[in-house]
């Protein structure tokens, strides 16, 4: 599981964090513009996995899902239907994992943390960190496409989020994932979260430019979904392995 989280995690920063817009744009000239993308993704694999790549296995593993991750980009760039699109995004990030997961039938899956002390060492062999990590990942930046495409292919309608509604909608459901590190005062917090948002609307609605649907029953609620059931996994997590 070491080695299965850290590849996991170099995954999501390349595919999420580290997808600026020119290289969002980029990939969609073709495989070409494709490269860029899956290096940063195969530079992530090698720095969180670092330690290790004295180990021929690893090498060649890394390579492997670099090399798929660039071919599943290139069929998923290809698609240009919309009306499938969440479908096929869902299924893009599952085959993504489920590729990182075959490193349990290799031999690597038994990397055990390194045996070093100091501050680095410790926070890069602290399994909780990781998952906290991939667990705001997966809800700020995924949870934001997968709320456009739910909204383009399930409710019928579109929204283009202004960058004061993306980063919000990231910043909120950011907060809740990590208040369920918390032991208590749970449901303390959340409250707080929740009241947080009318409160901008009501006093920044001019000055950011937010309409309606900042507030809307549909959007607040796709966003705190996203982010308390991320929130309910961490908490499952952190129990499991404490």
């Amino acid at each position: 599981m070491f080695i299965f989280i850290r590849l996991l995690l170099g995954h999501l920063i390349g595919d999420f964090p580290l997808q600026f817009n020119k290289i969002y744009n980029l990939k969609h000239r073709g495989l070409i513009g494709i490269i860029p993308h899956a290096l940063i993704v195969m530079s992530c694999f090698i720095l969180l996995t670092l330690p290790y790549l004295n180990l021929p296995g690893l090498w060649g593993f890394i390579f492997f899902l670099s090399i798929t991750h660039l071919f599943q980009d290139s069929i998923k760039i290809g698609y240009k239907g919309i009306r499938y699109r969440l479908l096929f995004y869902l299924l893009d990030q599952v085959s993504h994992v489920g590729l990182v997961s075959l490193v349990f039938v290799t031999n690597i899956k038994n990397i055990k943390p390194i045996q070093k002390a100091g501050l680095i060492w410790s926070l890069y062999n602290n399994d909780l960190l990781a998952i906290y990590i991939i667990a705001i990942i997966i809800a700020t930046y995924n949870g934001y496409f997968m709320m456009r495409n739910l909204k383009n292919n399930l409710l019928g309608r579109g929204h283009i989020y202004s960058g004061f509604e993306k980063w919000y909608g990231m910043f909120e459901r950011a907060i809740l994932v990590s208040i369920f590190l918390l032991d208590k005062y749970i449901f303390l917090f959340i409250s707080g979260v929740l009241i947080l948002r009318p409160i901008i609307f009501i006093l920044g609605r001019k000055r950011f430019m937010l309409n309606q649907e900042f507030i809307s029953g549909s959007e607040t609620l796709l966003s705190w979904l996203i982010g308390i059931v991320t929130g309910l996994f961490l908490c499952f997590v952190k129990h499991r392995i404490s």
